[in-house]
């Protein structure tokens, strides 16, 4: 049987030398999501059920490419893409971000909820959700084309 759920962070140092948990969005680019799912297998933190859904997903999902237009833009990032799901009142969201800051292209995993007046805002937090959830969130990700047909199929290869 797989997790009850996982949860997608980092960790940095702080003054004393120690790692703590950072309060906010997971952001990396695609090799380093590569390497994670690569580690998480590795070290059987990622379950058989879980790779096998991956696997499934990926073979029975139409690969979209990315945008060349940014579907929202702000002053942190550019927003290209961006896969969804809801659950307790939030929405959890897999997007292709553009980091202006460092000119890069990343995957951000990050959660949002919608105020009293209609406004989404990200929540500062580490995504946390069930394995199912997360391929339900990864194949709508697939299908609004937040990963690079690279990525997507080195991830098969691995899996």
């Amino acid at each position: 049987m797989g997790q009850d759920s996982i949860r997608f962070s980092y960790a940095e140092k702080n003054s004393q030398g120690l790692y703590e948990m950072t309060a906010g969005p997971l952001e990396a680019v695609e090799d380093d999501i590569f390497e994670l799912i690569k580690r998480g297998i590795e070290n059987r933190i990622i379950s058989p059920i879980l790779q096998a859904g991956l696997k499934t997903v990926i073979r029975s999902s139409d690969f979209i490419p990315a945008s060349f237009k940014p579907v929202k833009t702000t002053e942190y990032c550019d927003v290209y893409a961006r896969g969804e799901i809801s659950t307790c009142g939030y929405t959890i969201s897999m997007e292709r971000i553009f980091i202006k800051g460092i000119n890069v292209f990343a995957i951000r995993l990050a959660i949002y909820r919608t105020n009293k007046n209609g406004v989404r805002a990200m929540v500062l937090k580490p995504v946390n959700m069930s394995e199912e959830e997360f391929l339900y969130l990864f194949q709508d990700a697939i299908k609004k084309g937040v990963f690079s047909k690279v990525f997507i199929t080195a991830l098969l290869t691995l899996l």
